[in-house]
């Protein structure tokens, strides 16, 4: 990673490495020459986050009721929300729907990207995880074609 220049308003920041960058409250740097982030004033403690998890689905996983392990999101969360990005997993006349649950609990169902291959937001009710928890997709509705693909979660959360 770059070093980067000294902030209009701040010390100065140099990113080395997978380092986390920690920058000021209120302080302006400049990105590229006339382009500048401001970081404006803080409004809260709890920080944002999300992170992305891909997993290939065969045909065997996309069969009813198949629940299938995605990834882990981080203990000490609140999630809120989900973007699923599925390939096309129904060939046929469009019927799969799935499911995500989180630890043992189910945060979103009707999910219908899985008909044609769409991106869509999920939201549900904030859940805090106390460790790290595993996510789940559960086929509810089976595909008239069934066809292997990949799914991305976007797992949207904030610090707890």
């Amino acid at each position: 990673m770059a070093d980067f220049p000294e902030p209009m308003l701040a010390g100065s920041i140099a990113v080395t490495g997978n380092a986390p960058l920690l920058l000021t409250q209120g302080a302006t740097y400049p990105i590229d020459g006339s382009v500048s982030a401001n970081l404006g004033n803080k409004t809260s403690d709890k920080a944002m986050c999300c992170h992305t998890i891909t997993k290939a689905l065969s045909v065997v996983e996309l069969q009813k009721n198949v629940t299938t392990a995605l990834g882990y999101v981080p203990g000490g969360v609140t999630v809120i929300g989900f973007k699923v990005d599925s390939d096309d997993l129904d060939t046929g006349t469009p019927a799969i729907i799935q499911s995500l649950i989180l630890g043992s609990t189910t945060l979103v169902t009707g999910i219908d990207t899985g008909k044609a291959g769409t991106i869509k937001f999920y939201a549900c009710i904030p859940t805090e995880t106390t460790e790290p928890t595993l996510v789940h997709m559960k086929v509810t509705t089976v595909a008239a074609t069934i066809a292997a693909g990949d799914v991305r979660i976007t797992v949207l959360y904030y610090s707890s």
